[in-house]
Order: structure tokens, then sequence, then C-alpha cells
């Protein structure tokens, strides 16, 4: 017997309880197994999702298909996008000699910054361009976001460095423009 506890009385049975006497704590147990037989299932379900092969598409998804209309309504918009740009380089190209060169690079490089993602958003908007027009087109915005890096670092169109950057935009700008005729 424990220290502090005192004998069981007469009346009380010493031992544990018999069989035939129903506990409190025997009936709570299904409450256990329940949970653990649920728990067991979950396993077994994230274990078969887990290891379960995934279907393989060898095939790639077909290109999507524009028709003609499609097709010359988006160049048509692209080749406006560029018009755009064409004409904002002609005002900056038309400043008097005697314009404060300081607004004019910062002029040059917003043009520059802000219609490379104008033309890439246009693209990305038609969809149905045609390949050599959406091609060029991201030639060129890619050689004005390089030229707005260049300039930001110090760079100008005397600079060898600048030359290929120039080079590349107006082969771009021309190509741009062969296509948009």
């Amino acid at each position: 017997m424990p220290p502090g506890t005192s004998p069981p009385g007469p009346s009380q049975h010493w031992g544990p309880p018999s069989p035939a006497s129903p506990t409190p704590f025997r009936s709570a147990r299904w409450p256990s197994f329940s949970a653990l037989a649920i728990a067991l299932m979950a396993l077994a379900v994230g274990l078969v999702g887990w290891f379960r092969p995934t279907p393989h598409n060898d095939q790639p998804p077909p290109k999507p298909t524009y028709t003609a209309q499609q097709t010359a309504d988006a160049k048509a918009k692209v080749c406006t996008a560029y018009g755009k740009l064409d004409r904002a380089v002609g005002v900056l190209n038309a400043q008097p000699n005697g314009s404060d060169k300081l607004l004019v690079a910062i002029n040059t490089r917003q043009v520059f910054d802000v219609f490379s993602r104008y033309l890439l958003a246009t693209l990305a908007d038609e969809p149905a361009t045609p390949t050599d027009l959406a091609a060029a087109v991201r030639k060129d915005a890619s050689s004005l976001e390089e030229a707005v890096i260049d300039y930001q670092d110090g760079y100008s169109n005397t600079d060898s460095e600048m030359r290929s950057v120039v080079d590349a935009n107006t082969a771009a700008a021309d190509a741009v423009r062969q296509v948009c005729k």
C-alpha cells in the first residue's frame, strides 16, 4: 500500500476491478481507435498519391492558329506602336543644337525606356503578330533597354561600347520598318 493512504474498508474491493464491472475508461477507447484508423487511411492515401506515376504527354501543345484578319490586325497594331516610337525619336532628333544637353539626354532615356516596355506590352497583347515582325520588335526593344542601361553607366554615342548597341538598334529598327511597309 502506498504511503499516506488508508487501507480499504470492509465494503471496498481490494485489487483490480472485476471484468464484469464496467469502468468509465473502457468506453472512452473507441475515439482513439477511430482516430488511429483514420490517420492510417490518410497515410495510405498520401503514400499512394506520392508514388503514383504522373502521365507523360510527349507531344507539345499545339500552336494556336490565327486567321489572316487576326494576323493583319495584330500587325497593324504593332506597326502603329512602332510608328509612335519613330515619331518620338524624330522629336528628340529635332532638338536645336543649343538645347540643354542634360535635358536631351534625360528625354532620350525616358523615350527609350518607355517605348521598350510599350513595344513588349503591345506584342504580349497581340499574340497573332507575325513571327518576323515580333522577332524584330523584340530585338529593337532589347537594344533600347540596353542603350538605357549603357547611358546610365555614363556611356555616350561616341564610346566604342555604345557603338554595338546603336548598330543593333539601327538594324532592328530597319527590320521593323521593312516588315511594316
